[in-house]
């Protein structure tokens, strides 16, 4: 199975911004830019277009999908940064009860928020790699702003 992982546009939150399921708005030119990225998939053929509902993923899964269905699934939803959300990483990182997190973020939540090891456990089930791959395996690539990635499963 092949894969193509894209990653949303950056939006409008400024810059350091802690957010995971928060909306931060979108650049004026965010529908520009949608096509812009799915003109550099034009030649792939996709089975299925799947996104996280977040309004700055589904937005770029239609402008890919062209008018075919898109499947918003909840499991590919960014991390929950739970009380973190809108705040800038500069302040949370000065914050007490941040060294926990900060010390595995992989393994401790942050406040109100879901453990990065729940997420990758999440998006394993959705794509059926649970029982296959272990989960420090599981994501080996970081995906910028606007980029396409293809991984083999």
């Amino acid at each position: 199975m092949r894969l193509t992982l894209v990653r949303h546009i950056q939006t409008l939150a400024p810059e350091g911004t802690c957010y995971g399921r928060s909306e931060p708005g979108l650049p004026p030119d965010h529908e520009s830019r949608h096509r812009e990225l799915a003109r550099a998939l034009a030649g792939e053929t996709f089975h299925a277009i799947y996104s996280s509902p977040l309004r700055r993923c589904a937005l770029l899964a239609d402008a890919i999908a062209g008018g075919r269905g898109v499947t918003c699934d909840d499991r590919l939803m960014e991390l929950d940064f739970g009380l973190w959300e809108g705040l800038p990483w500069g302040e949370i990182e000065r914050r007490p009860e941040a060294a926990p997190f900060l010390a595995d973020w992989v393994h401790n939540p942050p406040p109100g928020g879901e453990r990065f090891i729940d997420l990758i456990g999440r998006v394993g089930a959705f794509l059926g790699l649970a029982e296959r791959l272990p989960p420090e395996d599981f994501f080996k690539r970081s995906l910028n702003y606007g980029q396409i990635s293809q991984v083999e499963l």
